[in-house]
């Protein structure tokens, strides 16, 4: 009774492997955000019920906190 070839192992990636992995989806996502327009990020992270209320509104303040963002990182 032949049940077929044996299926190969899988092999098991280590903890480190598996941290840099995460950090790097981590770096590509920041990247893909921080290559967006502004209105393209706030069309992006509007829903029905979000705070600001509107896409526009979300759009100021992403340009609001990217205009701060230079100043946060020389200080």
């Amino acid at each position: 009774m032949n049940a077929g070839p044996i299926p190969a192992t899988r092999a098991v990636p280590t903890q480190e492997q598996v941290i840099r992995a995460a950090a790097q989806v981590l770096c590509d996502a920041v990247a893909e955000r921080a290559s967006r327009t502004p209105r393209e990020a706030a069309e992006a992270a509007w829903y029905p019920g979000h705070r600001l209320g509107s896409v526009e509104a979300i759009e100021a303040e992403i340009i609001r906190r990217r205009a701060a963002e230079p100043a946060a990182e020389a200080a």
